[in-house]
């Protein structure tokens, strides 16, 4: 093997990435970054691939440290023209998808909304924790943010004892009910540390920011807007496990009133404005303590020596001394002698001596090899469900065995059913395993635990939401997983689905991109064209049309070399709703090939959801009979097929059709079914679309406080769910509603505030019916320039887009008095 070769094998990073580019340059006489562009483009035209080569940025990119993102591409290109060889390649390009998938699982992180409670058996520390709230306290009264440091060796306890202080914090009053947790993994054996940026987002979803408005960030502006949500609360943020401060510095606090406790084994000494809190190990009253709770008999007392050992050989820390005391409760015909022998009578384990072991030999064979099979789940968390997929056990036997691991100190439970490891019995329980168990056994258990989850994603039907949102972590975690492609796929499908509708969309991202790199790695073009169409139609909902038109035109092109018919309807109906915005003829026209497709093939579900966004557009130019008439159509095969989602949506478009017909008797019975039919199955987001409705026609009849108060339940559900599409149509709502009663500054307001939306998210019919708006409230203030310019605004916009709004601006625009414009 040569020595490029084997450097090749040791990168894990992408800094380790670009410095082994630099050392390749400088083998090749430092050639300038002008030679290797031109290198790249002549092996370009070489092999007839397209020119893309990358521009001499980004080649200047590749060399230096801190990059975020890599093309495995671009980088084999920059390795042949530095004159690596066949073998070198080919070791890079697997160092290549080893750095994008540690990159990738730095991206998964799993943030609370609240701090763990510690361990039931917590004891000691009184000092270190009435030192952490004085300066808490002496923060508070210098009016800025507390940032707390513990620092300490593994398995010092240094969890447990933010955990507690945590609860001394909330006791004292020092912080208020905004509480935030996350596992950094800075020192995790198996996971690389926790993305800066992956938290950042998971913070601001547990402030309630949308996941669209997130997405739409960049990572400096998710940061800025981390901490203006943070301003004005009292914030306790736990980050536990801190790799470094650069990992740190985008998280911690600047308000005055918000405290952090951080935990790490490393000596973090210039993080600025930090107080340091190092622990050692417990002294040895502490250490009794916790033996004492584990000996009512009163062993210990009667041999303090032999006490001593014990604790001794447990090296003062938390962790074993609790395995040991759980070891004293098991055998109480035992001395503590006896204890002490038989601790020194194993080698010490390089983890964590020999109280793991002895915990671990001393169950019973089954517990065993779940203990050694938890150790292979992808996830860091796991609930009895997902050990009888693993180990092949019922849920009752799983559960049973869950908690004698519990018992035995060998597992964490942070909430009801839900466990995890300490990061050192992590290791040892990995190394076990490693040992002990055939890697086909693990194969296998891995493959089931996956169709578990896949299973239990595709037959909730989108109603088991707190659970994925919960777990989302772990099923993210599993698509990392090697030697498992068919069973991530699947996975990775169902997961995105479920993702992008909770609003999850960088999560629902990384599904996608992992799908591809399988897909690439195995040739499968099915499974390409499914990951395109899912980047794609996250594109289109976070306002990215250009890109997303690409990635649909990439799926459809993918959907036709594979003859997948079902999937071309697919593609073409992203298409269509990637077009919608701006361009009806095109949009109507790739509906339609989407309808002929599905009724080829049989398929009632598609053939519905071609239907409804014809019926969308029929209605936005003002069509109402062709819109009434596809409305119906997906009604009726929805209730045929007992589809209840798609009912609700065709009977809401059908009192679409009567709002603006002026049947206001109707639209308010085809609203109600449609709500109660969201009602009945949970889809709050139909619920919410359908009081939109209900509003408007209530506004029609003139009572406007009752509009008014439906309009604001609508923003609160839309606001509750992410939803901004609706947030902006129920703020329009209420500047409508503020138009009726004269409250024109209320209204520009409320006006204003749906633009903004409908401009991030290019509804131009929305943009349309706003400006219009706009001019309403100006002309009542009687600022006569500000209402034509917002009117010609909108009259650009209708134009465009061919909408009946369009004559009546013409109307205000042309005459000598205001019209009316619905």
């Amino acid at each position: 093997m040569g020595q490029r070769e084997t450097d090749a094998r040791a990168i894990q990073t992408l800094d380790d990435l670009a410095g082994f580019l630099r050392d390749l340059r400088s083998a090749a006489g430092n050639m300038s970054f002008r030679t290797i562009l031109a290198g790249i483009k002549s092996i370009h035209r070489a092999q007839s691939i397209p020119d893309r080569a990358p521009s001499l940025a980004t080649i200047h990119g590749y060399f230096r440290n801190g990059r975020r993102r890599m093309n495995p591409g671009t980088v084999l290109d920059i390795a042949r023209v530095l004159g690596l060889d066949a073998a070198g390649l080919r070791t890079l390009e697997q160092a290549c998808h080893r750095v994008i998938d540690r990159v990738n699982r730095s991206l998964i992180v799993a943030t609370r909304n609240a701090v763990p409670s510690p361990a039931a058996t917590f004891t000691g520390r009184r000092g270190e924790r009435e030192q952490i709230v004085a300066i808490a306290e002496a923060a508070r009264a210098e009016n800025k943010a507390a940032v707390i440091v513990i620092e300490g060796m593994a398995g010092i306890g240094k969890t447990e004892l933010a955990h507690q202080a945590a609860l001394d914090l909330v006791d004292a009053g020092l912080t208020g009910d905004t509480r935030l947790f996350v596992d950094l993994r800075g020192y995790d054996r198996l996971e690389p540390p926790a993305a800066a940026d992956a938290v950042v987002r998971g913070f601001l979803g547990h402030l309630g920011v949308p996941g669209r408005r997130i997405d739409a960030l960049s990572p400096a502006a998710r940061v800025a807007l981390l901490h203006r949500e943070l301003a004005p609360r009292s914030a306790l943020i736990v980050l536990d496990n801190a790799a470094d401060e650069a990992q740190l510095r985008p998280l911690l606090p600047r308000g005055p009133r918000s405290v952090a406790l951080v935990t790490s084994r490393r000596r973090l000494t210039s993080l600025e404005s930090a107080a340091r809190v190092p622990l050692d190990v417990l002294a040895a009253r502490e250490a009794l303590a916790i033996l004492r709770r584990h000996d009512p008999t009163g062993r210990l007392d009667a041999a303090p020596q032999d006490a001593m050992a014990l604790i001794e050989l447990c090296r003062h820390l938390p962790l074993e001394l609790a395995a040991v005391g759980r070891q004293l409760e098991s055998k109480p015909d035992w001395e503590i002698g006896d204890h002490v022998e038989r601790l020194r009578r194993i080698s010490p384990h390089e983890h964590s001596g020999p109280v793991l072991a002895l915990s671990y030999n001393g169950l019973p064979e089954p517990a065993r090899r779940l203990f050694r099979l938890l150790a292979i789940h992808p996830g860091r968390r796991f609930r009895p469900d997902e050990v009888e997929a693993l180990a092949g056990e019922s849920v009752k036997r799983s559960a049973a065995e869950l908690v004698r691991l519990y018992d035995e100190s060998l597992l964490l439970r942070r909430a009801e059913d839900c466990y995890e490891f300490h990061d050192s019995v992590r290791a040892f329980a990995t190394e076990l395993a490693h040992r002990e168990d055939p890697a086909s056994r693990q194969h296998a258990a891995v493959a089931n635990l996956l169709r578990h989850y896949r299973h239990r994603l595709e037959s909730a039907g989108g109603e088991d939401t707190d659970w994925l949102s919960t777990d989302r972590a772990s099923l993210l975690a599993c698509l990392h997983v090697a030697d498992h492609d068919e069973e991530v796929a699947a996975l990775a499908a169902a997961l995105n689905r479920g993702l992008r509708l909770l609003g999850h969309y960088d999560e629902a991202r990384i599904c996608n991109q992992q799908m591809l790199r399988i897909a690439y790695r195995a040739g499968n073009l099915a499974w390409e064209a499914d990951a395109r169409a899912g980047l794609a139609e996250l594109d289109r909902l976070t306002g990215k049309f250009r890109s997303a038109a690409a990635g649909f035109d990439k799926a459809l092109r993918l959907r036709r070399r594979t003859g997948d018919r079902a999937g071309q309807a697919d593609a073409l109906r992203g298409l269509a709703q990637t077009a919608s915005n701006d361009d009806y003829p095109a949009a109507r026209e790739r509906y339609e090939a989407a309808l002929e497709i599905h009724r080829q093939l049989g398929n009632p579900v598609g053939e519905a959801e071609a239907l409804w966004g014809l019926a969308e557009i029929a209605l936005s130019v003002g069509d109402h009979a062709t819109a009434a008439a596809h409305a119906t159509a997906v009604a009726d095969i929805c209730h045929r097929i007992g589809n209840r989602i798609g009912e609700a949506y065709g009977l809401r478009a059908l009192a679409d059709v009567a709002a603006e017909q002026g049947d206001v008797a109707t639209a308010t019975r085809q609203y109600r079914r449609s709500l109660a039919l969201c009602r009945q199955i949970g889809n709050r987001r139909g619920a919410a679309y359908a009081w939109c409705g209900l509003a408007g026609v209530t506004l029609r009849l003139g009572d406007v406080h009752r509009a008014e108060r439906l309009y604001r339940r609508t923003l609160e559900s839309c606001s509750r769910i992410g939803d901004i599409a609706g947030q902006a149509n129920a703020r329009r709502g209420l500047a409508e509603a503020a138009l009726a009663r004269n409250a024109f500054a209320t209204a520009a307001t409320e006006f204003t505030r749906a633009l903004a939306t409908y401009r991030e998210t290019s509804d131009r019919v929305g943009q349309a019916h706003t400006l219009a708006g706009l001019g309403h409230a100006a002309w009542g203030t009687r600022r006569w320039t500000h209402a034509r310019r917002y009117w010609q605004q909108a009259l650009h916009i209708a134009d465009r887009g061919g909408l009946p709004l369009a004559s009546a601006l013409r109307e205000l625009l042309e005459g000598p008095r205001r019209a009316s414009i619905s």
